[in-house]
Protein backbone atom coordinates (compact mmCIF):
# COMPACT_ATOMS: atom_id res chain seq x y z
CA UNK A 1 0.00 0.00 0.00
CA UNK A 2 2.69 2.18 0.86
CA UNK A 3 5.46 1.23 -1.88
CA UNK A 4 4.80 4.28 -4.06
CA UNK A 5 4.69 6.98 -1.63
CA UNK A 6 7.43 5.75 0.44
CA UNK A 7 9.24 5.76 -2.78
CA UNK A 8 8.00 9.24 -3.68
CA UNK A 9 8.63 10.59 -0.26
CA UNK A 10 12.07 8.91 0.06
CA UNK A 11 13.25 10.68 -3.43
CA UNK A 12 12.04 14.24 -2.13
CA UNK A 13 14.00 13.98 0.77
CA UNK A 14 16.80 12.94 -0.98
CA UNK A 15 16.92 15.65 -3.14
CA UNK A 16 16.14 18.53 -0.18
CA UNK A 17 19.27 20.55 0.65
CA UNK A 18 18.20 21.79 3.88
CA UNK A 19 15.81 19.67 6.34
CA UNK A 20 13.98 21.40 9.66
CA UNK A 21 15.10 19.91 12.24
CA UNK A 22 13.51 20.08 16.08
CA UNK A 23 14.76 19.00 19.49
CA UNK A 24 13.30 19.48 23.02
CA UNK A 25 14.63 22.30 24.54
CA UNK A 26 16.69 22.48 28.44
CA UNK A 27 12.50 23.59 29.20
CA UNK A 28 11.03 21.02 27.09
CA UNK A 29 9.93 22.92 24.20
CA UNK A 30 10.60 22.83 20.21
CA UNK A 31 13.51 24.18 18.97
CA UNK A 32 13.59 24.44 15.46
CA UNK A 33 16.76 25.39 12.92
CA UNK A 34 17.23 24.88 9.47
CA UNK A 35 20.22 22.40 8.71
CA UNK A 36 21.44 21.06 5.68
CA UNK A 37 20.85 17.24 4.07
CA UNK A 38 24.47 16.08 4.64
CA UNK A 39 23.41 12.27 3.26
CA UNK A 40 20.14 10.47 3.79
CA UNK A 41 18.91 6.74 3.12
CA UNK A 42 15.63 8.01 1.74
CA UNK A 43 13.47 8.95 4.71
CA UNK A 44 14.96 5.83 6.97
CA UNK A 45 18.16 7.91 8.23
CA UNK A 46 19.31 11.36 7.45
CA UNK A 47 22.92 12.90 8.29
CA UNK A 48 23.08 16.38 9.47
CA UNK A 49 26.23 18.56 10.90
CA UNK A 50 26.32 20.59 13.64
CA UNK A 51 29.23 22.28 16.27
CA UNK A 52 29.66 20.06 19.18
CA UNK A 53 28.69 22.84 21.45
CA UNK A 54 25.55 23.79 19.61
CA UNK A 55 22.42 23.82 21.23
CA UNK A 56 21.42 21.05 18.83
CA UNK A 57 24.02 19.05 19.85
CA UNK A 58 23.40 19.42 23.61
CA UNK A 59 19.82 18.78 23.28
CA UNK A 60 20.34 15.50 20.97
CA UNK A 61 22.28 14.19 23.99
CA UNK A 62 20.00 15.49 26.50
CA UNK A 63 16.88 14.10 25.31
CA UNK A 64 16.92 11.84 21.34
CA UNK A 65 13.25 12.30 20.42
CA UNK A 66 13.42 14.74 17.62
CA UNK A 67 11.31 15.89 14.27
CA UNK A 68 12.57 16.73 10.53
CA UNK A 69 10.24 18.64 7.83
CA UNK A 70 11.51 18.59 4.73
CA UNK A 71 9.16 20.75 2.14
CA UNK A 72 9.31 21.01 -1.90
CA UNK A 73 6.69 22.75 -3.72
CA UNK A 74 3.65 21.66 -2.49
CA UNK A 75 4.97 18.50 -0.83
CA UNK A 76 5.45 18.13 3.08
CA UNK A 77 7.20 15.48 5.52
CA UNK A 78 7.26 15.33 8.76
CA UNK A 79 9.83 12.54 10.19
CA UNK A 80 9.66 11.86 14.29
CA UNK A 81 11.86 9.81 15.37
CA UNK A 82 15.48 9.32 17.29
CA UNK A 83 18.60 11.40 16.76
CA UNK A 84 22.02 10.32 18.07
CA UNK A 85 25.52 12.11 18.07
CA UNK A 86 28.21 10.03 15.87
CA UNK A 87 31.37 9.36 16.93
CA UNK A 88 32.79 6.94 14.58
CA UNK A 89 35.67 8.89 12.39
CA UNK A 90 34.90 6.34 9.48
CA UNK A 91 31.29 7.97 9.16
CA UNK A 92 32.61 11.47 9.87
CA UNK A 93 35.48 11.18 7.68
CA UNK A 94 32.75 10.22 4.74
CA UNK A 95 30.32 12.63 5.32
CA UNK A 96 32.41 15.82 5.10
CA UNK A 97 31.65 17.83 2.33
CA UNK A 98 34.66 21.54 1.52
CA UNK A 99 32.31 23.82 2.98
CA UNK A 100 32.60 22.78 6.15
CA UNK A 101 35.92 24.16 6.72
CA UNK A 102 34.01 27.52 6.88
CA UNK A 103 32.80 26.04 10.00
CA UNK A 104 35.35 23.74 11.21
CA UNK A 105 38.62 25.04 10.30
CA UNK A 106 40.43 22.04 11.84
CA UNK A 107 38.62 20.22 9.36
CA UNK A 108 37.23 16.63 9.61
CA UNK A 109 39.35 16.63 13.35
CA UNK A 110 38.28 19.55 14.59
CA UNK A 111 36.31 19.15 17.66
CA UNK A 112 33.91 21.14 16.86
CA UNK A 113 32.95 19.11 13.86
CA UNK A 114 29.64 17.09 14.81
CA UNK A 115 27.39 14.82 13.26
CA UNK A 116 23.81 13.98 13.92
CA UNK A 117 22.04 11.03 12.91
CA UNK A 118 18.50 10.99 12.72
CA UNK A 119 16.53 7.27 12.62
CA UNK A 120 12.37 7.51 11.53
CA UNK A 121 9.96 6.19 14.01
CA UNK A 122 6.54 7.93 12.19
CA UNK A 123 5.48 10.25 9.34
CA UNK A 124 3.07 12.33 8.52
CA UNK A 125 3.07 14.17 4.74
CA UNK A 126 1.59 15.52 2.57
CA UNK A 127 2.22 14.22 -0.90
CA UNK A 128 0.17 15.06 -4.41
CA UNK A 129 -2.33 16.61 -2.10
CA UNK A 130 -3.22 13.73 0.13
CA UNK A 131 -2.19 13.18 3.14
CA UNK A 132 -0.43 10.11 4.57
CA UNK A 133 0.60 8.78 7.83
CA UNK A 134 2.49 5.53 8.92
CA UNK A 135 4.66 3.81 11.34
CA UNK A 136 7.96 2.63 9.75
CA UNK A 137 7.63 -1.07 11.21
CA UNK A 138 4.41 -0.85 9.12
CA UNK A 139 6.40 -1.04 5.99
CA UNK A 140 9.15 -3.08 7.09
CA UNK A 141 10.10 -4.83 3.58
CA UNK A 142 9.61 -1.57 1.34
CA UNK A 143 12.16 0.83 3.44
CA UNK A 144 14.71 -1.07 1.52
CA UNK A 145 14.05 -1.27 -1.82
CA UNK A 146 13.08 2.61 -2.17
CA UNK A 147 16.44 4.09 -2.05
Amino acid sequence: MYKDIFKKASDMVNHCEVGYFSVLDVNGYPSVATRSNVKSNGITEIFFSTGTSGDMASSVMRNSKTAVCFRNEGDNISLIGQSEVVTDMGIKKSLWVDWFIDHFPGGVEDPEYCVVRFTTERVSMWVDRKVYKFDMDEITGIAGTAK
